[in-house]
């Protein structure tokens, strides 16, 4: 009988290979690759399974989810990029950057959830009970039905979970916690995926939801294996700069809802506020009578938002021209460029370009075609575009201007902020009827915007 050799499995994302491998090919983490005995895992019993005989399983038919409805947090933004509230049992985790403002989003979430659902168990490694006391005073967050232990020994959490009812549990944060049962140091990758498989049994049997806050690497990405995006259910980013006030919440896998809805919040003194109209605040610092802006209505999962596209085309200081984005698809700019030169007479062979997506926002959908060329051909010819304009539309290799989807929200979101005129493509006005005071301009390739706009 031939004899049975060792596996090797990655750490971080769970791939077995045969043989032992330098870098995973599953998922690109270097010395990843731990060796695996073979026969290490116990043979199947016929006799064991016995005892599962009776086990059957339950037509899909004769299943009820209402009986576990979602549970709003009482933040609409973020409900909404959660889709639609809390489901019961789900694990949910929340990355960020050092001081964005993860545990203040959480604690004020904690306190609204716990007046409407019951209690809420905050369990803070990182910060003492008083510490988080201190921070719920400031927020106003101060409930009965809020309470807050600080420990960082899981086994002492499990036990408090499981032997009482909550309507809510979050844990700040999961790279914290520690299992004495296991050899490995907090935060090592064996004491993250223990304590999360956990945590995620207690979750899935008692139908608590769970909130984990995770710290973020310095390529922003989540900290520890990338098992734990996968054993969790729902994944939130919360992005901004700490200089600025404004917050963004992304969905970067959600099981229940979409992942293109983003929450828009804005940091105070005394706590972080939802932004119902992001797009005037994106719009507000926005100056008049400037070459190389301009205004678009981007589709953002369900909700438009107006957001401005910035150019800037200046002479290359050095050999190789510069093209340099901001909160775009690089690639795209780039054929974008292309396209302005084979069909419009550009030449952008001896400039840089730099453009730029206001407010720490990222769009990718191509419906911003027609906004980007539109600011570099008014930053290449230092000309200002009227401040009340706004302009959509995708691009074709051949410059023809394609049809959007949504326009009507499109219209009534400019129209909603006192825009006067929208150019958009011709393919969108022919079936359009629209009664409104905001003037509507159909284009039908580049040519046609240059004659528009800059003639």
């Amino acid at each position: 009988m031939a004899q049975q050799k060792n596996k090797f499995k990655c750490r971080e994302c769970g791939f077995v290979s045969p043989n032992w491998m330098g870098r995973c090919s599953n998922c690109g983490s270097w010395n990843s690759m731990e060796e695996i005995a073979a026969g290490s895992k116990e043979e199947n019993n016929p006799g064991k399974n016995k005892e599962f005989a009776d086990i059957k399983p339950t037509p899909i038919s004769e299943l009820n989810s209402s009986s576990s409805p979602r549970q709003r947090c009482g933040i609409g933004e973020l409900d909404r990029v959660l889709g639609g509230g809390v489901v019961s049992g789900s694990m949910i985790l929340l990355g960020g950057a050092p001081g964005i403002g993860k545990s203040t989003l959480v604690l004020q979430a904690a306190y609204r959830f716990s007046q409407k659902n019951g209690k809420v168990l905050y369990v803070s490694a990182e910060e003492s009970a008083q510490q988080i006391e201190l921070r719920a005073r400031r927020l106003e967050a101060i409930s009965e039905d809020l309470l807050v232990l600080g420990e960082t020994n899981y086994e002492k959490v499990e036990g408090l979970i499981s032997n009482n009812n909550y309507s809510l549990v979050i844990i700040d944060s999961i790279q914290t916690i520690y299992d004495s049962r296991s050899d490995t140091s907090p935060g090592s990758i064996s004491q993250i995926k223990t304590v999360t498989n956990s945590l995620l049994k207690i979750a899935k049997k008692k139908e608590v939801p769970v909130f984990l806050i995770g710290h973020v690497t310095k390529k922003g990405e989540l900290a520890g294996p990338r098992v734990l995006e996968h054993l969790v259910d729902v994944v939130l980013q919360l992005e901004g700069d700490r200089n600025y006030r404004y917050r963004i919440l992304r969905a970067v896998k959600n099981r229940y809802g979409s992942t293109n809805e983003i929450g828009v919040f804005s940091m105070q003194s005394d706590g972080i506020e939802e932004v119902k109209n992001p797009s005037q605040l994106f719009l507000q610092e926005r100056p008049d009578s400037v070459s190389g802006s301009v205004v678009a209505p981007v589709l953002e999962g369900t909700r438009i938002i107006l957001v401005e596209v910035q150019a800037l085309v200046s002479a290359a200081a050095f050999s190789s021209p510069q093209r340099v984005t901001t909160g775009l698809d690089s690639k795209r700019v780039s054929i974008l460029l292309a396209v302005l030169e084979k069909k419009a007479g550009f030449s952008f062979q001896s400039q840089d370009v730099h453009l730029n997506v206001t407010g720490g926002l990222k769009v990718s959908e191509p419906a911003l075609d027609l906004p980007i060329i539109t600011s570099i051909i008014s930053s290449e010819r230092d000309f200002s575009l009227p401040p009340k304009l706004a302009v959509i539309g995708e691009i074709g290799l051949s410059g023809e201007i394609r049809a959007v989807n949504r326009i009507k929200n499109r219209i009534q979101e400019a129209a909603k902020l006192d825009f006067e005129e929208l150019i958009i493509p011709e393919g969108n006005l022919k079936n359009l009827k629209y009664e409104g005071d905001l003037k509507l301009t159909g284009a039908g390739n580049i040519n046609e915007i240059m004659d528009l706009l800059f003639a």
